[in-house]
């Protein structure tokens, strides 16, 4: 049966599954209601799994499960999930932070922004307004609680408070002027809209972090689930939904500024725009860190990109197989619309962006999937795979093939290491395949 569930996973959907293995329930915060409402049918159609959603403030949830609700996900509030492994709920294995969310305003769509720019400009704002609401169990009740004591206006901010159980909507169903809740909670409201966030010296951040439940029949899914949502695929989602993705934003070796670039660096700039025609961009900006290997790596992928035994529409099969392989969004991202143009139908993309078989392929993508797909996951080639690409493409179409995948497994190395951030250009979202 694992065997089986480990397979839908993958895509190969070899077996009709049973009820319990196709569906995972996951409590969750209302701050990641939005993430997980655009991530969720992304998960469920790659993985065949399907996702049951309960939404609640972080308090709420946590009391739920201590009260021995079943569930397979949990998504709070990190220091609510921290309790919960402690209290043998929740495991450790896998445990990870999704996100951080700040605190903004909500007000009624189409009313005046009020001034919140400064922490000054807030408090006379606060006294201003008629009536406030909060979630008075959520995450954002005690920054909002600190705020009035630090200004000095508890009482009066009380006499005019309503606790609710989702501000953004109290506020555009006008039980309210000003509402204050996480950012991601505000934008997706028909009928309200965002102030701004807190100011800076008022703002805190709240993380959100995601565990496996102890007892939960799907921790293998379930564990999939988690990785996905701390894929950088996931980022670019998180980011628009008014999160900060916890592995996005964290660029380890970004753009070094032009005034700052040795003259070994600017050499290799130099060569880099000489022979491309282009911009530095992408894995050559952590590669530039050492300029020599840049330079090398850039002449070789002049070679194997343009001048390969394997024409353009094989190669750059083989270039989205490699991405694939290491989960790697901006390489995917970069090759998937060349892939597209170049032949490779978008049937093919699809089948190999989620981790299956494509079908159809040409005989020719076929020797070069079991090719690709044997030199990446068994670290060597079959006698039988290595006799059709020989008879097919020639010792040199098999010498540029290995050439293909290590050079984009080194740029992908590279990008996978740097966080290279991979921007969003519409092309699938890869994400995580469990081995």
């Amino acid at each position: 049966m694992r065997n089986r569930l480990l397979l839908a996973v993958l895509g190969f959907t070899l077996f009709p599954l049973p009820s319990w293995a196709q569906s995972l329930t996951v409590l969750s915060s209302n701050a990641t209601r939005a993430v997980l409402q655009d991530l969720g049918p992304r998960f469920e159609q790659s993985t065949g799994a399907h996702l049951a959603l309960s939404f609640a403030n972080s308090a709420d949830l946590k009391a739920r499960i201590e009260k021995g609700e079943a569930f397979d996900v949990a998504i709070l509030t990190s220091p609510l999930i921290d309790d919960l492994i402690k209290q043998g709920r929740l495991s450790a294995s896998g445990r990870a932070d999704i996100a951080r969310a700040g605190a903004g305003v909500a007000i009624k769509q189409g009313a005046k922004r009020p001034d919140i720019s400064t922490p000054d400009a807030l408090k006379r704002t606060l006294i201003a307004a008629k009536s406030i609401a909060y979630v008075g169990q959520g995450a954002t009740a005690s920054i909002v609680r600190g705020i009035f004591d630090r200004f000095g206006i508890a009482a009066e901010m009380n006499a005019k408070t309503k606790l609710v159980l989702f501000a953004a909507e109290a506020v555009a169903a006008g039980e309210a002027e000003l509402g204050f809740t996480q950012i991601s909670e505000i934008l997706p409201i028909a009928g309200a809209e965002l102030a701004g966030p807190l100011p800076a010296g008022l703002q805190v951040y709240t993380v959100f972090g995601a565990a496996v439940a102890v007892n939960s029949k799907q921790s293998t899914v379930a564990s999939t689930f988690i990785k996905f949502l701390t894929s950088p695929a996931a980022a670019s989602i998180i980011n628009a939904k008014g999160m900060q993705s916890m592995t996005s934003g964290t660029d380890r070796l970004p753009p070094i500024p032009a005034d700052t670039l040795t003259d070994a660096q600017k050499k290799a700039v130099d060569e880099f725009k000489a022979a491309r025609g282009a911009e530095v961009s992408g894995p050559f900006y952590p590669l530039l860190r050492s300029p020599e290997l840049m330079t090398r790596a850039r002449a070789m992928g002049d070679y194997l990109r343009y001048k390969s035994a394997l024409p353009p529409r094989l190669s750059e099969f083989v270039i989205l197989m490699t991405a694939r392989e290491w989960t790697q969004q901006y390489e995917w991202n970069a090759h998937y619309p060349i892939a597209l143009k170049a032949g490779v139908s978008q049937q093919t993309a699809q089948a190999i962006a989620e981790g299956r078989r494509p079908s159809p392929m040409t005989d020719e993508e076929a020797i070069l999937y079991d090719f690709c797909r044997e030199l990446q996951r068994d670290k060597s080639v079959s006698d039988a795979t290595y006799s059709k690409a020989l008879a097919h493409f020639g010792e040199q179409g098999v010498v540029d093939t290995i050439g293909i995948n290590g050079y984009y497994t080194f740029l992908a190395m590279v990008l996978n290491t740097a966080r290279t951030p991979a921007g969003d250009t519409g092309s699938p979202l890869l994400h995580p395949i469990p081995r």
